[in-house]
């Protein structure tokens, strides 16, 4: 399987004092500071009319960063679109990675009024590729070692379980890791560096 097509959600503690829309001149920013490690940030498009959409999406040439809304949960989504080097857990780290590094600038950000914090207790991990990733067990299957590999990492070890959101093949496939440890995201973003 094509590792760099997978990305990881992030979810927001407490989404509800926050407009969706409090993001655009936050990714604005962003893209004219450069403010994400090893990304060239270009773009930015609102979704915000799209009920569980994407959202705000900030798109980067290596992957895109939104404020997602889909299966009715608010948080960061980032996906990578570029191949990466290196084994399998290594590329899916560096996904990782990306992702807690925008988590760390959004629960930093100003405007922002430290209203927004992420759950590490929960996370998701989606293959954007409908075709080489298909939502099926099979597919289960060749991700857990690789998953496994980068959350034994992160967590220090700690339990956690691998299941699948949704059994519809319609749908992207997606494993929600789930553990009883919060951990808060510098701390996970450490874990990687």
């Amino acid at each position: 399987m094509e590792t760099h097509r997978l990305g990881i959600k992030v979810l927001a503690a407490d989404p509800g004092s926050i407009a969706i829309t409090a993001f655009i001149p936050i990714f604005h920013g962003w893209i004219q500071q450069q403010a994400l490690e090893s990304h060239l940030l270009i773009d930015l498009h609102n979704y915000s009319h799209i009920h569980q959409g994407p959202g705000i999406l900030l798109v980067a040439q290596e992957g895109n960063f939104s404020i997602d809304s889909s299966y009715g949960q608010l948080g960061l989504l980032y996906y990578r679109k570029l191949p990466g080097h290196g084994a399998p857990q290594d590329h899916l780290a560096s996904i990782v990675r990306s992702a807690l590094q925008a988590c760390t600038l959004l629960e930093a950000e100003p405007a922002l009024k430290g209203q927004l914090r992420f759950r590490t207790d929960e996370l998701h991990i989606i293959a954007n590729d409908r075709l080489l990733a298909p939502n099926d067990d099979a597919t289960l299957a060749e991700l857990k070692p690789v998953v496994s590999a980068v959350f034994e990492q992160l967590l220090k070890r700690a339990d956690f379980s691998m299941s699948r959101i949704s059994n519809d093949p319609r749908e992207r496939f997606a494993v929600r890791i789930q553990t009883s440890q919060a951990t808060d995201v510098k701390t996970l973003l450490a874990r990687l560096s």
